[in-house]
């Protein structure tokens, strides 16, 4: 891939980041009383973090981490969820390696089932990523490539919330990138703020 390409990627990259920023900024502006917990509304509502093992089409399984946040609710039980997750491996072969790796910008919508009387509720969801994926190597006449695709992710899993403010989940999610589709298995633990 080019400099320009690289570029263009980083640009696109960090113009949606500030427009996502910008958007939660104005939300929360907007709310000046946020809603009770168990009501529905956009806004900050936790932060959590994840971690797991990826395993992308034509590669090896992957440790994956990252960071996601609890955007609230459109309407009661459907939850936005936006992260960002990353993972990487490598192969070393003698004096040669190669690394190859992912940083998505996901945009999660998940439906929950909530079972009466209990703290263990079963979800459903789907949503958009954007993918940074590179390949890195020191092989000669290999050159290093570069490319930013869009995905769609299709997930399902579960969420304790054991205390007032702290949930853990585990999730099963398969995102489908061109090239390079990905099974994912992680799991996670969450913090509520409580107004």
């Amino acid at each position: 891939m080019t400099h320009s390409t690289l570029r263009r990627a980083g640009i696109v990259s960090g113009l949606a980041l500030t427009a996502a920023l910008m958007l939660a900024a104005q939300v929360s502006a907007q709310a000046s009383t946020p809603p009770a917990k168990d009501q529905p509304g956009i806004g900050l509502r936790g932060i959590g973090v994840r971690l797991g093992l990826d395993d992308p089409e034509g590669a090896s399984s992957a440790f994956m981490y990252g960071l996601h946040v609890d955007a609230g609710e459109f309407v009661r039980n459907v939850h936005l969820i936006p992260s960002v997750e990353y993972w990487s491996v490598g192969n070393d072969i003698g004096a040669y390696n190669s690394d190859f790796s992912d940083l998505a910008f996901r945009l999660g919508v998940n439906f929950d089932f909530p079972l009466q009387d209990q703290r263990f509720t079963p979800y459903l969801g789907g949503g958009f990523g954007l993918h940074h994926l590179k390949f890195d190597t020191n092989v000669p006449n290999v050159e290093d490539q570069s490319d930013t695709k869009f995905g769609l992710d299709v997930q399902g899993g579960a969420r304790n919330q054991f205390t007032p403010n702290l949930s853990l989940f585990g999730e099963v999610g398969y995102s489908f990138v061109s090239d390079n589709n990905q099974l994912r298995l992680l799991g996670g633990l969450t913090y509520q703020f409580i107004y």
